[in-house]
């Protein structure tokens, strides 16, 4: 009977276990009054996950790490024992509609602590005093720091020694050409950082943790959605329907591009709207063609409208009777300098 009973404790015990592991994460509803565009870094760091900022630290060194979803946070009193704390953090989204279709809009900021090891803490913050790294100036004052660089994202970092407080940010820095001496340093703390509290892997561990059926994004611009249960057995289920898609993939793409701009050998010329959205039907034939327009908008454009007919006029020409589609699939045409190209936007 004890032997049950232990058994029972055991179970209850593992059980409420996982139940606190659930529970870690916090949110925060968003405030537009601490939005990228109203606030400082510091500032929201402050509003949304109770950090304050560096220059108010009761520490003789403290050192703050910032990238995109995670932060650092490293303390001493000595410059040789430092405590360590990671949050991890990622704005949950919703969906709107507008005149323009769906839409996906920022609500919450989910995040979670983490305690770091303070060996590790320990070895990063000897690290940064030994090598200096906090004199080495923002990216803006480093000759040659190379700023075109689209969605790569920056690292900001904020110093406490003694009485002298820092703040630097560097853009793209893992992209620069170690010509630039100075990136050299940053782009070593940024590897040390990652490898020795292992972030990836920290990140990985949070947002598995992340409600499902919704959409994540840690930089503003790329959204991850997290499948439920029930939509991830579809996804399995669809293997084979994606494996047939991506068989005749290049086939159709590549026809379809050679006969739209065989047909319409003009199209640099004309005033087109960028992007068409087209549907077609399991028989190969175009079903539907949208653009993100507001309803109004399509019905006083004159170029969209004319754009439209000549591309159903095209469409007409068009036959896919050399491969079987078997099921509906969906292209994006889209109007460029050098002609018409077809995109296929399907993740398989």
């Amino acid at each position: 009977m004890n032997f049950y009973k232990s058994l029972l404790i055991l179970f209850c015990f593992l059980i409420s276990i996982k139940a606190i592991s659930q529970v870690q994460l916090q949110k925060k509803k968003l405030n537009n009054e601490y939005s990228w565009n109203n606030s400082t870094q510091e500032e929201r760091n402050e509003y949304y996950f109770g950090i304050k900022p560096i220059k108010l630290s009761n520490e003789k060194y403290h050192f703050r790490y910032v990238k995109y979803g995670q932060i650092v946070d490293l303390k001493s009193d000595d410059g040789i024992e430092f405590s360590g704390q990671l949050i991890n953090e990622i704005t949950e989204s919703k969906v709107i509609k507008t005149d323009y279709g769906n839409d996906s809009e920022p609500t919450n900021y989910v995040f979670e602590f983490v305690e770091l090891e303070k060996v590790k803490s320990s070895k990063i913050g000897q690290l940064i005093l030994k090598e200096k790294i906090y004199q080495i100036p923002t990216d803006t004052l480093i000759d040659n720091w190379n700023f075109n660089w689209l969605h790569c994202g920056s690292i900001n970092f904020y110093y406490k020694t003694e009485n002298s407080i820092n703040s630097k940010t560097y853009s793209c820095p893992w992209n620069q050409n170690d010509t630039i001496i100075k990136a050299i340093p940053i782009k070593n703390i940024d590897n040390k950082l990652n490898e020795i509290f292992e972030l990836k892997e920290k990140y990985s561990e949070f947002t598995s943790k992340l409600e499902k059926g919704k959409s994540y994004s840690k930089d503003g611009y790329r959204q991850m959605y997290i499948m439920t249960k029930k939509e991830s057995q579809g996804w399995r289920n669809g293997k084979p329907v994606r494996d047939y898609k991506k068989s005749i993939k290049d086939t159709i793409d590549n026809y379809l591009e050679f006969k739209l701009n065989e047909l319409i050998p003009n199209s640099t010329e004309l005033n087109c709207y960028d992007d068409y959205n087209l549907t077609f039907s399991k028989n190969g034939k175009l079903k539907n063609m949208k653009v993100d327009m507001g309803f109004w908008e399509r019905l006083s454009d004159k170029d969209y409208k004319k754009c439209k007919r000549i591309l159903k006029k095209a469409f007409r020409e068009i036959k896919i009777d050399f491969v079987d589609p078997k099921y509906e699939f969906s292209r994006e045409l889209s109007f460029g300098q050098k002609g018409i190209y077809i995109y296929d936007r399907m993740v398989y």
